[in-house]
């Protein structure tokens, strides 16, 4: 078992493995739009966090692929929203595009309502991962797995508690408790982080995390995975190769099916793709998109991915993972009355 770099250590890394790779050739010349200025990516929150890492190792890959400068601006603030309206109010010219987390879907005008427009009309280029989330529980703690969370949760005299931080988070408790029967205390947290250490300290019982984030826990020693929220076992996530060789227990991690439980209606996986402005031209959504999957499938990007600790799925197109978003959406609406704390 390895340790994981954290923090700026890693996020240092990343910026090194990225710009010490070269890239063959270009593929600019052959795409209907040839950028004739730099391409500035908002990322909705701080430098370091993972979504800034992962556009800072593709940025060089994609500056190859597109044959112009990236420039990439960190605008965090109001939970993604201050970097999300600016991407959203961009001109549609290619030339400001942005990363994108499913988790403030929550937020669309017809949900949660702190957003005014309709979240689903940014033009959605490329999917770039989809982490499954997992249910972590404190290492030597009361819950011993999953089937002895769902009985506890069960149990009048044991007093279950969960942390967790945001509107998804929440929504994944309050599903657990009305379509798998647990019954959980809902206490709240400033972060993802935050929510994790309270089950170390033994302060709550479980949280729900995106599986990179807590792939950092796991090595401290004090958590553990107790069920991975997806259809399909670690083995089969694209993502979790790399962790699978330093940590090969978690082949044997349960997944709902395996309990004999249904699938929650609304799986709010741990997403990153870009996204540009509405009414984008095809032509320029095109390029770009393309020039996104030629970055994913670049050998040499995935192993900086590996090295970093922030492994690279298979992708997915614009198109397809707008289908998803808008699907995703409706399941939020039927359940906006649970987001609400």
């Amino acid at each position: 078992m390895r340790s994981r770099p954290t923090g700026f250590m890693l996020w240092s890394c990343v910026l090194v493995l990225a710009l010490s790779f070269s890239m063959s050739s270009a593929t600019a010349a052959d795409a209907a739009w040839k950028p004739e200025k730099p391409i500035t990516i908002i990322i909705p929150v701080s430098v370091g966090g993972g979504y800034d890492m992962y556009v800072r190792m593709m940025a060089p890959f994609l500056s190859e692929e597109l044959d112009t400068q990236i420039r990439i601006k960190n605008q965090p603030g109001g939970a993604w929203m201050i970097g999300l309206k600016q991407i959203y109010e961009a001109k549609p010219d290619g030339y400001t595009i942005g990363i994108w987390n499913p988790g403030v879907l929550i937020n669309d005008k017809d949900i949660l309502g702190k957003a005014d427009f309709d979240m689903t009309t940014y033009t959605f280029l490329y999917r770039i991962t989809d982490e499954p989330r997992v249910v972590i529980a404190k290492a030597d703690g009361p819950i011993a797995d999953f089937k002895d969370l769902l009985a506890k949760g069960k149990d009048p005299n044991f007093q279950l508690r969960n942390s967790y931080s945001g509107g998804t988070a929440l929504l994944d408790a309050k599903l657990m408790d009305s379509e798998w029967g647990i019954n959980s205390e809902k206490i709240a947290y400033s972060s993802g982080s935050k929510t994790r250490l309270a089950v170390m300290r033994g302060d709550t019982h479980f949280c729900v995390s995106g599986l990179g984030s807590g792939m950092d826990a796991l090595p401290s020693g004090r958590v553990k995975f107790i069920l991975l929220l997806n259809d399909k076992h670690m083995s089969d996530v694209p993502e979790a190769k790399g962790w699978m060789k330093d940590y090969p227990e978690l082949k044997d991690l349960p997944i709902p099916s395996d309990l004999g439980l249904p699938e929650l209606s609304y799986n709010s996986k741990s997403a990153r793709a870009f996204i540009a402005p509405p009414g984008l031209p095809k032509e320029i959504k095109d390029t770009l998109e393309a020039a996104m999957a030629k970055c994913v499938a670049n050998e040499d990007l995935r192993q900086i991915g590996l090295k970093s600790d922030r492994p690279f799925g298979e992708g997915q197109g614009g198109d397809e993972y707008l289908a998803k978003m808008q699907k995703d959406k409706a399941a939020l609406i039927k359940a906006k009355d649970m987001l609400k704390e």
